[in-house]
């Protein structure tokens, strides 16, 4: 079997969503060709390149964004994409988020700037480095997935409410927990999506998922959708300092499907093709991988089903 070259692999994660250019947050950082077995991971440190290299990988995928793409942070300006998306002016939600939205893309582009390890662990040059030394190829995809896994969920979450439009908060839980990643992420995670703010009782009205964005959005983000008739919003996760803002407000409700999910619904698609194409795919990190058997995980990388449902992670 001939192998893939990072940039057909490249190709295939933007042809998800219909993308031609690859996104500011994500890149080839250590071009190879002939790549016929990889770990998919949701970060890379230096450790991970030398195992996959001493096992005998190709090439390491990750999913987080490293040190080499300093404009990474532009990506966050999304969210007013998602906002026009999903029916709301562009000049209303940038009249009202355009301060908030450049803090958080200055901030980030600080954090690139002064380049401190313990501020962006796994985000660095030093992985890159390690992997030109090891002559591993290595390249992250990042906004193609959050958007891909974006669209998966949002067009069930349109199709439910056409169907039962006076849903409760409770069938959204449900509908997301019923999905094959939340399934897997609840037995060997312990990690369950769950409902942060708001009753399964309460009316669940208008519900929208925000991601695809470079990461979760601020307070004032799910304000603005509360504001603007989305009576539910569905996030990953938020800094705690946003989550007990939005707590104290309580303007609508607030499902949150946490990390591993909510980022894995984009990668299923992606892991389904490269091993269609042949390709031996291990998936590490945190990325959810639903065509492994849960045994074959345990015996192979020594977690269990978690009966005491105690986190892993």
């Amino acid at each position: 079997m001939k192998g893939l070259s990072t940039e057909e692999i490249m190709e295939i994660a933007l042809e998800l969503v219909g993308w031609t250019e690859i996104p500011l947050d994500s890149g080839i950082h250590v071009p190879g060709k002939n790549i016929k077995r990889l770990i998919f991971t949701m970060d890379a440190n230096v450790g991970l390149l030398h195992m996959a290299k001493q096992l005998g990988f190709d090439a390491v995928v990750g999913h987080h964004p490293c040190g080499v793409l300093p404009q990474r942070g532009e990506v966050y300006r999304r969210h007013i994409d998602l906002l026009e998306e999903h029916g709301i002016a562009r000049e209303k939600a940038m009249k009202s988020l355009a301060e908030p939205v450049e803090t958080v893309v200055r901030r980030i582009e600080n954090n690139r700037f002064r380049m401190l390890y313990y501020e962006s662990p796994n985000q660095t040059i030093l992985e890159v480095d390690a992997a030109r030394m090891l002559d591993l190829p290595f390249m992250n995809v990042h906004n193609p997935f959050d958007e891909k896994g974006r669209r998966i969920l949002q067009s069930k979450i349109d199709e439910a409410a056409l169907k039962n439009p006076h849903w409760k908060l409770g069938d959204v839980l449900i509908l997301i927990e019923e999905l094959p990643e939340a399934r897997y992420a609840r037995d060997v995670c312990g990690i369950s999506p769950h409902i942060f703010i708001g009753k399964p009782s309460s009316g669940a009205s208008k519900v929208v998922f925000v991601h695809g964005a470079l990461s979760a959005p601020d307070a004032e983000i799910v304000t603005f959708y509360w504001e603007n008739g989305f009576n539910t919003v569905i996030a990953l996760h938020s800094e705690f300092e946003n989550l007990e803002r939005l707590r104290k407000e309580g303007q609508g409700n607030l499902i949150l499907t946490g990390h591993f999910l909510g980022d894995s619904l984009g990668m299923t698609p992606f892991i389904r093709s490269l091993r269609e194409k042949g390709l031996e795919v291990v998936c590490m990190g945190g990325i959810i991988d639903i065509q492994e058997p849960l045994e074959e995980r345990a015996n192979g990388r020594r977690l269990s089903r978690n009966p005491q449902n105690r986190p892993l992670y």
